[in-house]
């Protein structure tokens, strides 16, 4: 999971993790409802690397998808091509 180690590489213990999860799955939920479309790809990249600490493979890459989605959506080329560099590394 070479990917995966760039939000935690390890560092983070479970309760850290979780408090950390609830705070991001608060800043997507206002992001959304604010528009703040940019803030919310960067959302979705924390909450991915938050998921891989957590091992939870499938949903990081979920999320990853998501922020490039919205990335590409916006016209931000550049960070889309650095989270498909990611993913693929993952």
């Amino acid at each position: 999971m070479q990917g995966c180690h760039f939000f935690c590489g390890g560092h983070l213990d479970g309760h850290h993790v979780t408090e950390t999860e609830e705070c991001i799955r608060q800043a997507i939920e206002a992001d959304q409802r604010n528009g703040m479309m940019f803030h919310l790809a960067k959302d979705y990249v924390v909450f991915a690397d938050i998921l891989c600490c957590k091992e939870d493979t499938p949903s990081a890459k979920e999320n990853l998808h998501q922020a490039i989605r919205i990335f590409e959506d916006i016209g931000a080329d550049g960070w889309v091509e650095k989270y498909e560099s990611r993913l693929a590394a993952m």
